[in-house]
């Protein structure tokens, strides 16, 4: 899937997936808001048509560039494409899920009883011997292929951070080099911990590749390999005293195998398995070292694979949070030092809700436009507020939003927080509608309603579509609050009330039925928040 990872200060990044048009701007109306001064409010859009994906500039002011070139009009994207729009960068990533042919052979690690220690060896050797040191011709023959097929190797995965594609260029390499008939790598799962086969490849009798065999790797070398981190050799297994026992080998008729473990700084990622069929003595302790120092190798490049892929993952994830949390939690939330709980739980929380009086009015006097710009205006400030407050955006209701407090993540004096968000709308609407009016615009007035209790917190609708949201007669008292709220009040309930302390100044009013509540509420007017 195509996607643009937008570049932000300080390290973090934030992915987004491109389909039909995506607009870009400043506004938070664009499918990708960037909060920078220099980008315009609708600055460009990436118009996606197939595995067509076109940059178009829409008049922007400070301009748009492609690779350090200004765009003129539109460009065609194409993948590592670096896009500069103000102080912002993008970069437009199109990689595509690699997906093997003909599918891949059965894998069986077999727990098979071998009694006798293995006895062939080698660990790593972190260095060459100096030119110098060198008497032996066959030790210089072995460095020189070493050195080739390293080469080789890292001419062909350079660059390369797509894991599927990188496992299967690595075991090209191997299988061009060396006299084997099956290659098979296994990654160490993170959870379970087993290792698991993530790339085959086979050979058939004719010496074409065929993915239609069954692979059984004994389970006592692999431990072995685990446990030593060594490189182990073994030739002619089906006779081999170290092998007797193990009924999977014998059955299959295997002459050689190697095993090497995959390392990175002493961690093991996994492991490769090498084996021969046909021939007896097919490989050597000379093999073992080319195909262990390509191990290295390749370990490097799994271990920069999975960083490359958790960052864009972690991209994706901050996405998804930056529009529900506040920024400051955001972060949190992707290393892992809060948690968001999946399914339905019960959370002591605060709701709320604002509306905007007069709307429906003033809805009729106007433009559709021209009150979707006055309304997106709007919302820009109020979810600002939310936000510096920590609050979570729950959904916006045509003129009117809902926000709260204590879930998904559990904060403190969440009440207070939610009256102060509430304060600080009514301050910055007053300071808005003084510049509507010096531009002869229609002034704005809002009612909220705030209220405190135990909700039902979750992700709820249907299977195709989730949203996270509280449920439950809390929600609905603050709702009924903030409809009664005349334009600047901030209302709220006995229970939000008394968790603010000495906190607030306000009035009382007189008791209320409201709908949907058998009795009788009494509503406090929060009229200011005491300094200190």
């Amino acid at each position: 899937m195509a996607r643009v990872v937008v570049h932000n200060e300080g390290g973090s990044n934030r992915a987004f997936e491109l389909s039909g048009t995506t607009t870009i701007g400043r506004h938070p109306s664009q499918n990708i808001q960037l909060l920078d001064r220099l980008v315009s409010k609708e600055h460009a859009t990436i118009v996606t048509s197939g595995s067509q994906h076109t940059f178009v500039d829409l008049g922007s002011r400070n301009g748009s560039y492609l690779n350090n070139d200004r765009i003129v009009g539109s460009a065609e994207l194409t993948e590592g494409d670096v896009i500069q729009l103000g102080s912002t960068q993008l970069t437009f990533r199109d990689t595509v899920e690699h997906v093997s042919t003909g599918g891949m052979a059965k894998v069986t690690i077999a727990t098979d009883v071998i009694q006798s220690a293995i006895a062939a060896r080698i660990r790593h050797r972190d260095d060459f011997v100096p030119a110098s040191s060198i008497r032996d011709e066959e030790e210089l023959r072995r460095n020189y292929d070493q050195l080739r097929m390293a080469y080789q190797l890292q001419r062909d995965i350079a660059g390369e951070v797509d894991l599927n594609r990188l496992l299967n260029k690595i075991l090209d390499t191997l299988f061009a080099s060396l006299s084997c008939d099956r290659c098979v790598i296994l990654l160490e799962d993170e959870f379970s911990g087993k290792l698991v086969p993530k790339c085959v490849r086979v050979k058939s009798k004719d010496g074409t590749a065929a993915e239609d065999q069954e692979i059984q790797i004994s389970q006592t070398v692999l431990s072995a390999v685990r446990q030593e981190k060594a490189a182990i050799l073994s030739n002619d297994v089906a006779v081999d005293s170290r092998f007797s026992g193990s009924q999977s080998i014998i059955f299959q008729g295997i002459q050689s195998t190697m095993c090497v473990p995959l390392l990175i700084r002493d961690e093991l990622l996994g492991v490769i398995h090498v084996d021969s069929k046909v021939a007896k003595g097919a490989f050597t302790k000379q093999d073992l070292h080319i195909v262990q120092g390509l191990a290295q190798q390749a370990a490097f490049a799994i271990d920069n694979s999975r960083l490359v892929q958790q960052r864009e993952s972690d991209a994706v994830i901050r996405e998804g949070f930056s529009r529900l949390v506040s920024p400051n939690l955001v972060e949190q939330l992707v290393s892992g030092e809060l948690a968001i709980e999946r399914g339905g739980e019960k959370v002591n929380a605060t709701v709320l809700f604002t509306d905007l009086r007069g709307f429906t009015a003033m809805s009729q006097r106007k433009a559709p436009d021209e009150i979707v710009h006055m309304l997106n205006e709007y919302f820009e400030i109020m979810v600002d507020i939310v936000f510096d407050c920590d609050g979570t955006m729950d959904k916006f209701m045509g003129d009117g939003l809902m926000a709260v407090w204590g879930c998904p993540v559990e904060i403190e004096n969440a009440a207070a927080k939610a009256v102060e968000t509430a304060i600080n709308m009514q301050i910055a609407l007053a300071e808005f509608n003084e510049t509507r009016r010096s531009e002869g615009l229609e002034e704005m007035h809002m009612g909220a309603g705030v209220n405190t209790g135990e909700l039902v917190a979750g992700y709820m609708g249907s299977t195709k579509t989730l949203s996270y949201t509280v449920v439950g007669p809390p929600v609905n008292l603050a709702a009924r609050l903030c409809s009664i709220a005349k334009p600047g009040q901030v209302l709220v309930s006995g229970t939000t009330l008394a968790l603010l302390g000495d906190g607030v100044k306000y009035e009382t009013l007189s008791p209320v039925q409201l709908k949907g509540i058998d009795q009788p509420v009494v509503p406090y007017n929060i009229q200011a928040l005491k300094k200190g």
